[in-house]
């Protein structure tokens, strides 16, 4: 499957869970920003889709405790699935889904931010992971087909390694990779 008709049966999925005006497909962080991130100034990326709530104004603690709300509101459900399909609990990498609810972006500006990649480039999967890292209180990086699904992890493993050694401030711990078939399958089922 390519990568738009994939996406947009993704987006479809995710208005059966979220208000259709919270997803945002190829979403410019920078875009309507309120705050000091201005795309004059600063590298702002674009990420596939992004669900809200959003965090692009002067209100961050208004707005971190919505997104936290709805961490709440859908960690028994919809964060739980997600997370039984993901690497984190099928790997070496293994932590308990409470741990990992424990561990997400602190300051993010979306609620999820989800990147979907059918390339080989270990160069863009590298800033895949990160973008969906720094920008979602959960990050999702969804390859498509498994060949891709096993470099992301690898290159997951790298981060953790970077980290282990020093090397790494950060490990990107609050980004999930589920393949993207898993993925559509998984959300038809809620």
């Amino acid at each position: 499957m390519d990568t738009k008709k994939f996406t947009q049966i993704l987006i479809d999925k995710l208005g059966t869970i979220f208000p259709p005006e919270q997803i945002i497909k190829e979403w410019d962080v920078g875009r309507d920003s309120g705050d000091a991130f201005d795309r004059r100034i600063y590298y702002t990326p674009k990420v596939d889709i992004a669900v809200g709530s959003f965090n692009i104004d002067q209100r961050s603690k208004l707005n971190n405790k919505k997104i936290n709300a709805l961490v709440n509101k859908h960690k028994k459900v919809f964060l739980k699935q997600l997370y039984e399909i993901s690497h984190l609990r099928e790997g070496r990498e293994y932590i308990s889904c409470d741990d990992f609810l424990s561990i997400l972006n602190k300051n993010p500006r979306c609620f999820l931010a989800i990147e979907i990649e059918n390339t080989k480039d270990r160069k863009r999967s590298l800033g895949d992971i990160v973008n969906a890292s720094v920008m979602g209180k959960i990050g999702i990086v969804v390859p498509l087909g498994n060949e891709k699904y096993e470099m992301f992890v690898k290159i997951k493993r790298y981060f953790h390694y970077l980290k282990d050694v020093g090397k790494l401030k950060g490990n990107f711990k609050n980004v999930l990779i589920i393949e993207g078939k898993k993925l559509i399958n998984s959300l038809s089922g809620l």
